[in-house]
């Protein structure tokens, strides 16, 4: 699934070479080559974006989001599908000591 946007922008790179080369063979061989390399060069990137994993803004996004989902209150047992408990207090608490939320008991209310 992951190989899906390299594949089609591989395509597309590809059919648009080859139209602007009036269909020819050499043509032909260049917009391969072109998608080829928009294949892979496409691929390394998306690989090297999945691979850092979400950014801190994006976790605080979901910490916040939950937190509406949940009535304004959230814990970090409640962002265990998403953090390891560890991280997700750490998360919550960085939250606190900017003033986007405040600490009751157990939770976090926003």
């Amino acid at each position: 699934m992951g190989r899906l946007l390299p594949l089609f922008a591989a395509a597309a790179l590809f059919l648009l070479l080859f139209a602007l080369s009036r269909f020819t063979g050499v043509g032909f061989l260049l917009a391969l080559l072109g998608g080829a390399l928009g294949y892979v060069g496409l691929g390394r990137w998306q690989g090297g974006l999945l691979a850092r994993g979400p950014s801190r803004q994006a976790l605080e996004r979901l910490a916040m989001r939950e937190a509406w989902r949940r009535g304004g209150v959230v814990r970090p047992e409640d962002l265990r599908a998403f953090l390891p408990e560890a991280e997700a207090r750490a998360l919550l608490e960085g939250l606190s000591e900017r003033g986007l939320c405040r600490r009751e008991g157990e939770g976090f209310r926003f």
